[in-house]
C-alpha cells in the first residue's frame, strides 16, 4: 500500500507531498483546480508514457516519488519508486535506488497500485478486458490452467512451424539435387585433383601434336617400302650403285667398290631402324588416347556448367554437400515422424486444456455475475441484471477459446451488451460492483479513481460512497470526487486548491474539512451547507 507520494513538476503542481494515513481517501478541490495532476502523477509513476506537456511551465523536469508498505509478501518492508522526466525527453526510473526501465517500472506497479477513471468504462465495452476480468475472479485454478495453455500454445505453433519448415526445406532439397547424384557419379569417375584440367589440357596438346607428327611418319614409311612403285627404293639404289661398279675406272674401281658396298650397308641399316620405329608409332592408339583425354575435359567443362562450380576444388566439395543432403534427406524422415508425433501430442495437450480453461470461465463467470449483481442491488439497481456469456471461438489461442460478452437486462427488457443498456452514471456503478466484486487476494495495494462517481447523485452516490468504503477494507481506496456525500465518508481528505498557476495538495481536518464539505454542497460556506456539512461528518463517522 502507498503511504508517502511526492509530485514535482507535474501540471500545475510545483511541490506537493501526501502522506496516506487513511483507507479510504478522497481528493476534492474546485474544478480547474489541478485535481488532475495528481492522477497524471499517478500515471506516470505507474509506468505509462509521458510526453515533455506533462512538465509544469517554468521547470525543467517532472519527478514522482511513492513509498510503499510491502504488506502483500508479508515482508513489511518499504519499497521507493521514483520516475523523473526532463524537458530534452530523457526519462529516468528507479526502484529502491536502483535503475529501471519503464517497463519494469510498469510491472512492478501493476501489482500495487491500479487506476481507473471515467474513461475506464471503455474497460467494459471491450471484449479482451472483458474475459480478463473474468480470468481475475476464476481463482488459483483458472490462472493455473490459463498459465499452463499460455505456455504449451506457442510451443506448438512453433512446433508445427518446424515442420512446414521441414517440409519446404525437403522440397527446396528434391529440387536441388535432381540428377545430383547421376553427377557425383561422374565427378568421381574422373578422379579429379586440383589443377587436372590444365594438365589434360597439355596433354591434349601433345597427343595431337604426336598424332600430326604419325601421319608424316606414315608417308615416310610408306616410301621407304616402296610406296606405289613395285620395286623398294633400297633395291633402286643398290642396283644404281652397283652399276657404277662396271663404268668405274680400273685402279678406282676397288675404292668406289668399297664405297658403295659401305654406303649400302649404311643404308640399309637406316633403313631397317626407320621401319622399326614408324612402325613402332600406332595413330589408332594416339586417336583412342586423344579422345579419352577430350571426353574427361568434356565431362568437367560440362559439370562445371550444371553445378555452377568454377574449378576442380568446387566440385570436390559439390560431392560433400550432395552427399550430406542425401544423408539429410534420410534422417528428415525419422525427424519429420518425431515432430509430428510432438506436434501431435501438443495439439491433444492444448486441446485438453482449452476445454478445462473453458469450463473453469463458465463456472467464473457465473459466480462473479452473481457478486456483481448482490452489489448493483446496493447500488440501487436492483431491477438490472447483469450477465457474462461465454463466446466460443473457431480456433484455440494462447489465451484460450472463448471471450467473453458482458450483458446487462433492465426490468423485462432483454440483455443487450453493457455499453448500450446503460447509461454513464450506470457503468460507474457497473464498474464500483466489479470491483467490488473481485476477490481480494487479486486486488493491487491501492486503487485510484478519478470521479468514477461521475453522473450519480442523492441516494446513487450515497450508495456508491458505502462501496467504495467496503473496498477500502480490502485495498487503499483513493477517490478523486465532486460529491461531499462521498467525501464525507473518507478517512482521510486532501484539498487541492489553486492560485494563480499554482496548485497546491493540502490534508483537510476539522473546521478546514468542514467548510470544504460546505463548499461542495452549495458553492459557498455558508451556514446551512456548514450544518450539512457536520451533520454528513457526523453520519460517516463510526460508532
Amino acid at each position: 500500500m502507498i503511504e508517502l507520494l511526492r509530485v514535482s513538476g507535474v501540471g500545475g503542481i510545483t511541490h506537493a507531498e501526501l502522506n496516506f494515513k487513511g483507507a479510504f481517501i478522497v481528493i476534492t478541490g474546485e474544478s480547474g483546480s489541478g485535481k488532475s495532476s495528481l492522477v497524471r502523477a499517478f500515471e506516470f509513476l505507474s509506468g505509462r508514457r509521458a510526453q515533455a506537456s506533462l512538465i509544469r511551465s517554468g521547470q525543467d523536469e517532472a519527478v514522482v516519488e511513492a513509498m510503499w508498505n510491502r504488506v502483500a509478501d508479508d515482508s513489511g518492508s518499504l519499497l521507493v519508486t521514483k520516475r523523473s522526466l526532463s524537458r530534452s525527453g530523457k526519462g529516468r526510473c528507479m526502484i529502491h535506488g536502483a535503475l529501471a526501465t519503464a517497463g519494469q517500472l510498469s510491472e512492478a506497479s501493476a501489482q500495487m497500485i491500479e487506476i481507473q477513471s471515467q474513461f475506464s468504462q471503455l474497460n467494459l465495452l471491450d471484449p479482451a478486458r472483458q474475459l480478463d476480468m473474468v480470468d481475475h475472479c476464476g481463482g488459483d485454478s483458472l490462472l493455473e490452467a490459463l498459465g499452463a495453455l499460455a505456455s504449451v500454445f506457442p510451443v506448438m505453433l512453433e512446433t508445427e512451424r518446424e515442420i512446414i519448415d521441414l517440409k519446404k526445406r525437403r522440397s527446396e532439397l528434391e529440387r536441388e539435387l535432381e540428377g545430383a547424384p547421376a553427377r557425383v557419379r561422374g565427378i568421381k569417375f574422373l578422379s579429379l585433383y586440383p589443377g587436372c584440367e590444365k594438365e589434360w589440357t597439355a596433354e591434349l596438346s601433345s597427343l595431337e601434336k604426336r598424332l600430326a607428327d604419325a601421319a608424316r611418319y606414315d608417308g615416310i614409311l610408306n616410301r621407304l617400302n616402296g610406296g606405289d612403285s613395285d620395286r623398294d627404293p633400297l633395291e633402286q639404289v643398290t642396283s644404281l650403285i652397283r652399276s657404277l661398279y662396271a663404268v668405274a675406272p680400273p685402279e678406282e674401281r676397288s675404292r668406289w667398290t668399297g664405297l658403295g658396298e659401305s654406303a649400302l650397308r649404311s643404308l640399309q641399316e637406316l633403313f631397317d631402324a626407320a621401319r622399326r620405329e614408324l612402325a613402332a608409332v600406332s595413330a589408332e592408339t594416339l586417336e583412342t588416347s586423344r579422345d579419352q583425354v577430350e571426353t574427361k575435359i568434356g565431362m568437367l567443362r560440362r559439370m562445371k556448367r550444371e553445378t555452377g562450380r568454377g574449378s576442380e576444388e568446387d566440385l570436390l566439395a559439390y560431392i560433400g554437400e550432395v552427399e550430406s543432403g542425401m544423408s539429410w534427406q534420410r534422417e528428415c524422415r525419422d525427424i519429420m515422424d518425431a515432430k509430428r508425433s510432438r506436434a501431435a501430442s501438443l495439439r491433444a495437450e492444448v486441446s485438453a486444456l482449452a476445454k478445462e480453461l473453458r469450463s473453469l470461465r463458465e463456472l467464473a463467470a457465473s459466480d462473479f455475475e452473481d457478486r456483481v449483481n448482490l452489489h448493483l442491488k446496493d447500488l440501487a439497481m436492483e431491477d438490472s441484471k447483469f450477465s457474462i456469456v461465454i463466446n466460443r471461438l473457431d480456433k484455440v489461442r494462447a489465451n484460450g477459446a472463448e471471450s467473453a460478452s458482458f450483458l446487462l437486462a433492465q426490468s423485462n427488457l432483454p440483455p443487450n451488451p453493457v455499453g448500450k443498456a446503460a447509461s454513464g452514471g450506470e457503468l460507474s456503478r457497473i464498474l464500483i460492483a466489479m470491483q467490488a466484486s473481485i476477490d481480494p487476494s487479486r486486488l493491487p495495494g491501492v486503487i485510484v479513481f478519478d470521479e468514477v462517481e461521475a453522473g450519480l447523485g442523492g441516494r446513487t452516490a450515497l450508495l456508491a460512497g458505502r462501496k467504495l468504503k467496503e473496498l477500502s477494507k480490502s485495498c487503499k481506496t483513493i477517490l478523486i470526487t465532486h460529491e461531499a456525500t462521498i467525501a464525507a465518508m473518507a478517512d482521510q481528505h486532501f484539498m487541492v486548491s489553486r492560485e494563480g498557476d499554482e496548485t497546491s495538495v493540502s490534508e483537510v481536518t476539522g473546521e478546514k474539512r468542514e467548510r470544504e464539505i460546505a463548499r461542495m454542497l452549495s458553492g459557498a460556506e455558508t451556514s446551512e451547507a456548514l450544518e450539512h456539512a457536520r451533520a454528513l461528518l457526523g453520519m460517516s463517522q463510526p460508532e
